[in-house]
């Protein structure tokens, strides 16, 4: 097979190829071969009929003579004479024959009578046929030879005398002395001189039935060699013109009949392509194609113009799906950025506000789902918190959300209890709720100046709650049945009170029942984990974290269920003592915000401009060596604490991200003595932060980097303006 395609050979090598020329060389090579195979046979034949006609030439002679030479010749008492002579012959004698010592022991038989009779008799039958050669003699099994008595050769100078011997095969002995005269008696050899003869022969018995001599006739094969000779080359002009009438005429009709067909075939096929990329339609390739062969070849043309018209409509078809695909893609699309924007999905949600913080995320499971949060003021002191999970996902889970979100909203809004609002919410989803759909909710509402919490759980899973100096633990509150599920229910509400620090996490069931490949849940007991991992962090870092163990855990198994999660820090009416914080990308082009946050603590803390523009410096220089030099070359975060004293009034700023280990204040302080051109580059920031703050200090915490400055700005018991 040719290693390069079709497409790629040259126009010699399609031709060498071709269907048209592999049919042609397939048909001379299978006439050849089955004329060579016929030769063999015919010449098999040939010598096998000619061969048997000498063979029974020479057998008839031998029996001629076996009958004519008892009335010529005494043959037994001439086998007697010799054979006496050559059995008293020793071993080395014999090894004489055809010397004058050795024809010497047989001299005189020549000169008898018998002995000439007998052999005026064997050429004067000799004369009358074809024969070699025509010889009496007798066949002795204890020497292994064949001893001649009287010969009578066409070439005189090879007749025999008495006495001479040849080695002859025991089998051939065995054969004619025991042949029981059914048949031709004969043998097939190769003479010295490199032809082949027939040697056949009849035995010549005394009175008593002995047989005493073997008549035999020799004939030469080299007719049968040279008629062979003949015939193949006869027959080999002849298959010549057959075998290559016999191709071209097969070459022609399966060019007519395939080949043909077949390329009109391949260029229907070849066109149906670039009519396809060219754009153009409405046309029927192999539907014109005039093939009438009467078999596989136009049952192809036939499938092709039905695949032709199939794929016709199919492409009309897919356009239309596809265009409808990309109509209703671009429909969800669109529903779930509505979806998305129904949500708070700014944060920080509250950047005015101190005494709390709050972050929460959604990931669905299809392009939109129906799980949701919600977190907003219904007034300066109280935070309403919500997480939801709707029954089934997808389009219509998003829709029964968004009116769940509403109702919840509306009815917070208007200033009823938890419990209140799930009950006007559920008699509102039960009075039109043929799809018998149903929604599990979680509802607090947070006083901001006390840290009570007041909460109502319409079958939601438990919440989280982590307390000042404690762990995250499962709050295992009251349960009510589901939003939705049945008309007139009546709900319970708690109350919890969160002290400053506390921190509560909420979620819904896609968190814990998160499958990995074996189908193991992610769980409750890793979800803790988790969250006491990053529980000192702000509420963007633990929900980061969670999220980043979760996708751990389950690998590359799909996401089944819809993953919502939030969480708020609860920091207490005392925020400025306590502390804000701020987290950002560590990048500079977050200083300017950064810088805008600090300030706007220094400003409610009544801090003088001189001190303020000091701590700005502080605050440029040791963020941006975050920025550039602490998750080099990747991008992390960095949580900026602002805490303000009282007595004194002073500052104190702490900068955490978790970068690699670096303590900028070890570094040797530049030599501000020396020339700007002598100093070496670098250093000169941190000495100024040094030099400007009251205190700077580099630590190592927990796997992080903690930067804290202080600046004092005003003389012990100033109290900040609020």
């Amino acid at each position: 097979m040719p290693e390069k395609s079709v497409r790629e050979m040259t126009l010699f090598e399609r031709q060498h190829y071709s269907l048209a020329s592999r049919t042609f060389r397939a048909t001379i090579a299978g006439s050849l071969v089955l004329g060579l195979v016929a030769l063999l046979v015919g010449l098999g034949l040939y010598a096998y009929a000619l061969g048997g006609q000498y063979v029974g030439a020479a057998f008839d002679l031998s029996r001629t003579a076996s009958v004519v030479l008892p009335y010529a010749a005494d043959a037994e008492a001439l086998s007697g004479e010799v054979m006496a002579r050559y059995r008293a012959l020793s071993d080395e004698e014999r090894e004489q024959a055809g010397t004058e010592a050795y024809r010497a022991h047989f001299a005189g038989i020549e000169a008898d009578g018998t002995y000439r009779a007998a052999v005026e008799t064997l050429k004067l039958l000799l004369g009358s046929g074809d024969m070699e050669a025509l010889y009496l003699g007798r066949f002795d099994a204890e020497s292994g030879a064949f001893v001649y008595f009287a010969d009578a050769a066409a070439d005189p100078a090879a007749a025999r005398g008495p006495g001479d011997w040849v080695p002859t095969e025991s089998r051939t002995i065995r054969k004619f002395l025991g042949w029981d005269g059914v048949g031709r008696l004969y043998r097939i050899e190769r003479t010295g001189t490199g032809g082949w003869r027939a040697v056949s022969g009849v035995p010549v018995r005394n009175g008593a039935g002995e047989t005493v001599a073997f008549v035999l006739a020799d004939v030469r094969l080299t007719a049968v060699a040279k008629g062979m000779r003949s015939f193949t080359l006869q027959y080999a002009v002849a298959m010549f013109l057959a075998v290559n009438a016999v191709g071209i005429l097969m070459a022609r009709r399966m060019s007519r009949t395939l080949v043909r067909p077949i390329n009109e075939i391949a260029g229907a096929a070849e066109r149906y392509v670039r009519d396809r990329k060219e754009g153009a339609g409405g046309t029927e390739h192999f539907a014109g194609l005039k093939i009438s062969t009467g078999d596989e070849v136009e049952n192809l043309a036939l499938v092709m113009a039905d695949m032709e018209r199939e794929l016709s409509a199919f492409e009309d078809d897919l356009t239309r799906v596809t265009a409808e695909k990309e109509r209703v893609g671009t429909e969800l699309a669109l529903a779930k950025r509505i979806q998305a924007d129904m949500m708070p999905n700014i944060f920080p949600a509250f950047p005015d506000r101190p005494d709390f913080d709050v972050f929460a995320s959604m990931t669905p499971a299809k392009e939109v789902g129906g799980d949701f949060y919600d977190f907003f003021l219904v007034d300066e002191d109280h935070l309403a918190l919500v997480m939801a999970d709707v029954s089934g996902k997808g389009v219509p889970a998003a829709l029964f959300m968004m009116v769940s979100k509403i109702l919840v909203q509306n009815e917070t809004m208007s200033g009823l209890s938890p419990r209140e609002v799930l009950e006007r919410m559920n008699e509102q989803i039960c009075a039109n709720n043929r799809e018998e759909m149903f929604v599990t909710v979680w509802l607090g509402i947070l006083d901001l100046s006390t840290g009570r919490l007041t909460a109502a759980n319409a079958g939601h899973e438990y919440p989280v709650l982590k307390r000042p100096g404690g762990d995250f633990e499962i709050l295992r509150d009251k349960h009510g049945f589901v939003v939705g599920g049945m008309a007139g229910m009546k709900y319970r509400e708690y109350e919890l009170k969160l002290e400053p620090g506390a921190k509560l996490f909420l979620y819904t069931d896609g968190l814990t029942e998160a499958a990995d490949a074996s189908n193991a849940p992610f769980g409750k007991d890793r979800m803790l984990e988790a969250l006491c991992r990053a529980e000192r962090g702000t509420p963007r870092e633990i929900l980061e974290t969670v999220s980043g163990v979760a996708e751990l855990f389950v690998g590359d198994a799909p996401q089944f269920d819809d993953l919502t999660m939030l969480c708020v820090h609860y920091i207490g009416k005392d925020a400025d003592r306590a502390g804000r914080e701020l987290t950002v990308e560590a990048s500079v082009q977050n200083i300017a915000r950064v810088t805008e946050f600090v300030n706007g603590a220094l400003d409610r803390a009544g801090c003088p401009d001189r001190a303020r523009r000091q701590i700005d410096v502080a605050v440029d220089e040791l963020f941006s060596n975050i920025a550039r030099y602490a998750y080099t070359p990747g991008t992390g975060f960095v949580t900026v604490r602002v805490a303000i004293g009282r007595e004194p009034a002073a500052a104190e700023i702490t900068f955490t991200d978790g970068g690699a280990p670096y303590d900028p204040y070890a570094l040797e302080e530049p030599d501000t003595t020396l020339p700007a051109e002598e100093r070496e580059i670098g250093g000169l920031g941190v000495f100024l932060v040094k030099k400007l703050m009251d205190e700077a200090v580099y630590e190592r915490r927990e796997g992080r980097n903690v930067h804290r400055i202080r600046k004092s700005f005003g003389p012990a018991g100033a109290a900040p303006r609020a």
